[in-house]
């Protein structure tokens, strides 16, 4: 990318803590993305607080990359931590119009900018891509189901003008939007940024899009032990306490679809028989359209493995999240 004297259009911001393993695949993928003038894209990276070679490894890559900048985050902004106290400096120093937002573990797609680009409008404030995360372990191709599963859900839900959430490592922000809201510093601070700033720019009357494309669908790292999985359960079910009550029902009804289900055939079997045959054929027929919509139809094997995964984990994400211990994020704790 080359960089001349105009401001750019779009600033691509990233928090980094302790990320040595993952960022290079991260910015190496930045830097292949598709976008005319490419000059007109800056690429800022937070470093927050990280105890490893970080700093050394985005150091070392942007080294002739006059528009990569390293930001070093080590005071908060009062109120806030985490990675919303890094975006909300970033911020600060970004000259875009256009606010793009990933993770330092995520790859997006080539055509991530001119696609969210496209629906990035006046009227519309934020719109969100799709990510998945990918892994060899069976694990990992159940996680990918689910994360598709619910994000195909999301895309179809909010296809009818009924907003339900976004994705902070899959974003783009108008900074007009932005700052209508006054920034993530004007915010209850959330260990869900997204949602909460999602959810703000919609209170502002900001349109939305949630896309499910291949144009936008990025590459994350799945959780690889269950402790991991079911502390990143709780922090997203602590967001969505803050959705619409309906939600939140069809949330807790999905995570205890077999609980409720043998409770209710203890003296309905057969109207528990049907409502079970009926959940399967819309769950599976919402996965083959988002796989579909993704060019990802090598899945498909795992979509039956995916329901046994989900009786089991859904129960003891709750009873998880019931209990009162912190969550755990990048090494830090939040209650």
């Amino acid at each position: 990318m080359l960089v001349t004297d105009r401001s750019p259009s779009i600033s691509i911001l990233i928090a980094a803590r302790n990320e040595e393993t993952n960022i290079m695949a991260c910015l190496q993928a930045i830097s292949q993305l598709h976008y005319v003038p490419l000059d007109a894209v800056e690429v800022l990276i937070g470093n927050d607080q990280s105890s490893d070679q970080t700093q050394a490894v985005v150091t070392d890559f942007i080294a002739d990359k006059p528009n990569y900048r390293l930001i070093n985050i080590s005071d908060a902004i009062t109120g806030l931590r985490g990675k919303a106290n890094v975006l909300a400096q970033l911020v600060k120093h970004a000259r875009g119009h256009s606010l793009f937002f990933t993770d330092a573990d995520t790859q997006v797609s080539p055509n991530w900018l001119t696609e969210i680009s496209r629906h990035l409008t006046q009227k519309v404030g934020v719109v969100t891509g799709v990510t998945l995360p990918e892994g060899p372990a069976l694990f990992h191709k159940l996680q990918t189901i689910d994360w598709l599963y619910n994000l195909t859900l999301t895309h179809l839900v909010s296809s009818m003008g009924i907003p339900v959430t976004a994705m902070g490592n899959n974003m783009a922000v108008s900074r007009a939007a932005y700052d209508a809201v006054g920034g993530y510093e004007s915010l209850p601070f959330s260990v869900v940024e997204d949602y909460a700033l999602f959810q703000a720019v919609v209170k502002k009357r900001y349109g939305f899009r949630n896309l499910l494309n291949e144009q936008v669908l990025a590459q994350t790292k799945p959780v690889d032990t269950f402790r991991q999985f079911l502390h990143q359960r709780k922090r997203w079910m602590r967001g969505a306490t803050d959705l619409p009550v309906w939600m939140v029902v069809s949330l807790y009804g999905q995570y205890l679809a077999g609980p409720l289900l043998i409770l209710l055939g203890w003296f309905y079997p057969v109207l528990a028989v049907s409502l079970y045959v009926v959940k399967l054929f819309v769950q599976t027929t919402v996965i083959s359209f988002g796989l579909g919509r993704l060019r990802r139809t090598s899945l498909l094997p795992y979509v039956l493995p995916f329901e046994i995964y989900q009786l089991i984990i859904g129960p003891l994400a709750v009873l998880f999240y019931l209990l009162p211990t912190p969550i755990e994020w990048k090494g830090r704790k939040y209650n």
